[in-house]
């Protein structure tokens, strides 16, 4: 007939196993005692075949085996113990109240659901750690990147189209980064105030450790979704930083070409610093040192060239200057001569009027009228 309690804990914690631990007490109970049958009869005599009983009077008959009480002993004190372990677990099992069975259900389920716990709260906080970085290195990026911009001081250090479309994958990624949703960990559990010795307490706190653990289970779960968010954005923006990174050869082979007056150590330099791009992650520190590297090296190139430009020029100019030679002046007629069919300006011609003189000439009437005659009339 079973109590009222022990129906209450089997209706909270299923039915009770069946305890198999008779049946082991009697199964190491047989072997032990097959043990000391062995023992005993290898401690009888020897039986000897008739082909030795006719060799007798030739050799000395083999007489009884010691018997070895040490492994007699030690399966005799075996059997004691085993049958006493068997004793005590009967009783403990026998005297345990249903509560008490309770309690140890409470105490394994409210373990579990601190591991489950702090597992959720680590895997919140390395995520958060890795949004952080990632915004953090995009940020480097992106001052990195903009440097290569064509400004008033200098020009586009790298093909437009590209810087385009790195920058737009930049600000991107870390607008992305910062939309991503980050569940909220519930309050750790604790056990409350339960009295151990009622069996309906003690199932009150077993469900509400249920309940717990059933709200972090979900919270990891809103943790792992995020987590595949964050891995997928990072990598779609790895693919299209090595994409930027495979631009660089083209421009540093433009680059040398389009500067060929300057030192071949500065052309190298540019080639030098494309391949390192294109061999360095540049959502990194190290990218972001990388690009900067070659924003310098392209500077340098330009600066050189102008350099060895300049200097050329003025080769050029003061080796014209050396060659020049001063023509020779031509001949010209004395001022205080006259030549023939020339005016002296010092005389005055005839005909001609002296320019030193101001009273014009007098002016002579060609069909003067006659004048009037009073006697006439």
């Amino acid at each position: 007939m079973m109590s009222p309690d022990a129906a209450k804990l089997q209706a909270l914690v299923g039915a009770p196993r069946h305890a198999d631990a008779p049946l082991d007490e009697g199964r190491d109970a047989a072997r032990l005692v097959a043990m000391v049958e062995a023992a005993a009869v290898s401690s009888s005599p020897t039986l000897v075949s008739g082909g030795f009983l006719k060799s007798a009077k030739q050799k000395k008959a083999r007489g009884y085996r010691r018997i070895d009480w040490l492994n007699v002993g030690a399966a005799a004190v075996a059997i004691v113990v085993a049958a006493g372990a068997a004793t005590f677990t009967g009783v403990q099992m026998a005297s345990a109240s249903p509560a008490e069975g309770a309690v140890q259900v409470l105490t394994t389920d409210e373990a579990a659901l601190a591991g489950a716990e702090q597992a959720a709260a680590s895997s919140k906080a390395r995520l958060e750690e890795t949004i952080q970085a990632g915004v953090e290195d995009a940020a480097a990026l992106r001052a990195a990147v903009g440097v290569l911009a064509e400004t008033e001081e200098q020009p586009a250090t790298t093909e437009p189209a590209a810087l385009a479309s790195v920058i737009q994958a930049v600000d991107g990624y870390t607008a992305a980064l910062g939309e991503v949703a980050l569940p909220e960990i519930p309050a750790n559990y604790e056990r409350g105030k339960v009295d151990t010795g009622s069996l309906q307490s003690v199932g009150d706190a077993i469900d509400r450790v249920q309940e717990a653990s059933v709200a972090v289970d979900a919270v990891a779960a809103q943790v792992r979704t995020s987590r595949a968010s964050v891995d997928a954005l990072t990598a779609t923006f790895t693919t299209q930083l090595a994409t930027f990174a495979t631009s660089f050869a083209g421009h540093a082979q433009a680059e040398a070409e389009a500067y060929p007056v300057a030192e071949q150590e500065f052309r190298d330099a540019v080639s030098a610093a494309a391949a390192a791009i294109a061999a360095t992650p540049l959502n990194t520190p190290a990218g972001a040192a990388a690009l900067t590297a070659y924003r310098d090296a392209v500077i340098a190139l330009h600066d050189d060239d102008y350099r060895a430009r300049v200097e050329e020029e003025e080769a050029r100019n003061n080796q014209q200057n050396n060659n020049w030679t001063p023509a020779a002046p031509e001949e010209s007629s004395d001022p205080g001569t006259t030549d023939s069919g020339t005016t002296n300006p010092g005389t005055t011609n005839p005909g001609t009027t002296n320019p030193g003189t101001t009273n014009p000439p007098p002016v002579v009437d060609p069909d003067p009228e006659p004048e009037a005659d009073d006697t006439f009339f």
